[in-house]
């Protein structure tokens, strides 16, 4: 073997060795800076809604109960069925109360046959007196029994009419327009006779009332505002939502018109009563929801329509409390405390989740609104400007 083969493998290790130590010596490549999606928050007009439980109770619900007693001779209506004002619903047996009608006014005109004749009596005797052909107290009897007879046509024409008011009982009607509930009596039976039976109830439900309570310490504003007639008018004018048991939000809106008078002392709570039209009879007597009643976003400022949003899900949590990630100087991400306030209804933010943020935050901050996995404090990110769409979702209408 020649010497030149002897020292081949001594020089390729010698090389490698070389480029090792070289490798080492190189300073690592940092990574990339991660891509964030960052957007300023939204100064906006926002409205947000205090909730109260609530009970809905129609406009007007009329127990149709007989007046008069005999046996229930047809029911004019089915159950359930929509009926116009006076209607006729039932019929009660009529011949008994049209047989005092015919009596009533037969003994009318008796009474009033008795006054003619006590007139003619009491005309000649008057003239008689003139010339002294009967005493003075014949004619006075005579005026008497006329007084008699004219009072026995009063009482006569009285129970006339409270008879035709028995026969016209016997016709039960509707008072109002609405919708009967199931008949309580049926054909053949007797009623009225232990107490004015109930026949059914018809409800007018095209408008209803909202109740619900309101306690003390939100009511304590509109207290101090209650003689500013112009306060108690923009209370009256508030639109009102109604959110249904299913989560859904009624299509039409109300308003304020009665506020109790005073505080209920057992539940420290104020009633309040608000109206909605109900025009396709979506809401029903009894159901139950959650009234909001439109308010300032920031309690500290009820004057101001207006807030900041961001949105919901950019909002975190820990033990320290709310914060939000922001972009600052050298974008480098920061941990900014913030305090949140309500989540804006979806109806004002097509179906994205916005909250307003009361404290933390101004509109110039740059919040990461996507990529929150990758911010840590500290971190130099590269923050991309989001779409304005992305916090512009929060704006009603756009």
């Amino acid at each position: 073997m020649s010497h030149f083969s002897k020292t081949l493998p001594l020089s390729l290790l010698l090389a490698v060795s070389c480029l090792n130590s070289c490798k080492k010596e190189a300073p690592p490549q940092a990574p990339p800076p991660s891509p964030v999606t960052v957007a300023n928050p939204d100064l906006r007009e926002a409205i947000v809604y205090a909730e109260f439980p609530a009970t809905i109770d129609a406009d007007k619900t009329i127990e149709i109960r007989a007046r008069v007693r005999g046996v229930m001779e047809k029911q004019y209506f089915t159950d359930g069925q929509l009926v116009k004002k006076d209607e006729q619903l039932f019929l009660i047996e009529p011949e008994p109360y049209q047989q005092a009608v015919d009596a009533a006014e037969a003994d009318l005109s008796r009474a009033k046959a008795a006054q003619e004749l006590a007139q003619k009596r009491y005309d000649r005797l008057a003239q008689a007196l003139k010339q002294n052909a009967v005493s003075q107290i014949e004619t006075e009897i005579a005026a008497a029994e006329l007084s008699q007879a004219a009072a026995g046509v009063k009482q006569a024409e009285a129970k006339l009419e409270n008879a035709k008011l028995d026969l016209s009982y016997t016709k039960v009607i509707s008072p109002i327009s609405g919708r009967t509930s199931r008949a309580s009596v049926s054909e053949g039976n007797l009623v009225g006779f232990a107490e004015p039976t109930l026949l059914t109830t018809v409800v007018d439900d095209t408008r209803v009332y909202v109740y619900f309570e309101v306690p003390e310490r939100q009511m304590i504003r509109y207290f101090h505002a209650r003689s500013d007639e112009d306060a108690a008018k923009r209370l009256k004018e508030l639109k009102i939502r109604l959110k249904l048991a299913d989560g859904s939000i009624y299509e039409k809106t109300g308003s304020i018109d009665f506020v109790d008078n005073q505080i209920d002392p057992s539940t420290r709570t104020n009633k309040v009563r608000a109206i909605f039209p109900n025009p396709k009879g979506l809401l029903a007597s009894g159901l139950y929801g959650l009234v909001g009643v439109p308010i300032s976003p920031d309690p500290d400022k009820p004057k101001e329509p207006k807030a900041l949003v961001v949105p919901t899900e950019s909002i975190l949590r820990d033990i320290a409390g709310s914060f939000v990630w922001v972009v600052g100087e050298g974008n480098k991400v920061e941990r900014r405390g913030v305090e949140p306030g309500k989540i804006l209804p979806l109806d004002q933010t097509e179906g994205k989740k916005m909250s307003v943020i009361l404290k933390g935050l101004d509109a110039s901050d740059k919040v990461i609104v996507a990529g929150l996995q990758r911010a840590r404090e500290g971190a130099v990110v590269a923050p991309q400007e989001a779409p304005k769409p992305a916090m512009e979702e929060s704006k009603e209408g756009e």
